[in-house]
C-alpha cells in the first residue's frame, strides 16, 4: 500500500482552486433582483436601465427563459453588462404601478426614473432574444 503525505499548505492551495472555480461559476450567471424600488436606485447607481421581467412558476416560457436562455454565456454577459436585472411573479410579487402586461413573460426596459423606455413580450430562443437586447440598448 503507498501512503501518500499531503501537506497542510498544498490542501490549501487545492482547497482555494476548488474555491475559485465554484465562484467563476456562479460569474456567469445572472442575478435575479426581486424588488422595484432597490433595482431602480442600483440601476442609478450604475448608470444602467433595469430589465424588469414578469413572469410566473407555472409558465414554461418563462422557466425557458430563466433555465435556457439567461444561461446563454451571451445572454447572461450582455444583461450583467448593460442592465439591472429584476424578476417579479405576478402571483406573489408586488408589481409596480404602470407597468402593464397582457401576457408572461413580459421584459419592461426602464429608466433610472422609472419611466419605460421599451417592451418585449414573449420569450425566444437565446440568439433571438440577445438581438432584441441589442436593439433596445
Amino acid at each position: 500500500m503507498i501512503s501518500l503525505k499531503i501537506s497542510l499548505g498544498y490542501k490549501i492551495k487545492i482547497l482555494i482552486l476548488i474555491l475559485a472555480f465554484a465562484i467563476s461559476l456562479q460569474a456567469g450567471q445572472l442575478q435575479f433582483g426581486h424588488n422595484f424600488k432597490n433595482a431602480l436606485q442600483k440601476a442609478k447607481k450604475q448608470n444602467k436601465e433595469v430589465m424588469m421581467m414578469y413572469s410566473a412558476k407555472w409558465c414554461p416560457e418563462c422557466n425557458y427563459m430563466k433555465e435556457v436562455v439567461f444561461k446563454d454565456k451571451k445572454v447572461s454577459k450582455y444583461i450583467q453588462k448593460n442592465f439591472i436585472f429584476l424578476s417579479l411573479d405576478i402571483q406573489n410579487d408586488k408589481l409596480p404601478k404602470g407597468f402593464d402586461y397582457v401576457g408572461i413573460p413580459t421584459f419592461f426596459f426602464i429608466k433610472d426614473n422609472a419611466k419605460l423606455s421599451d417592451k418585449i413580450i414573449g420569450g425566444d430562443r437565446a440568439d433571438r432574444f440577445l438581438k432584441k437586447l441589442r436593439a433596445i440598448k
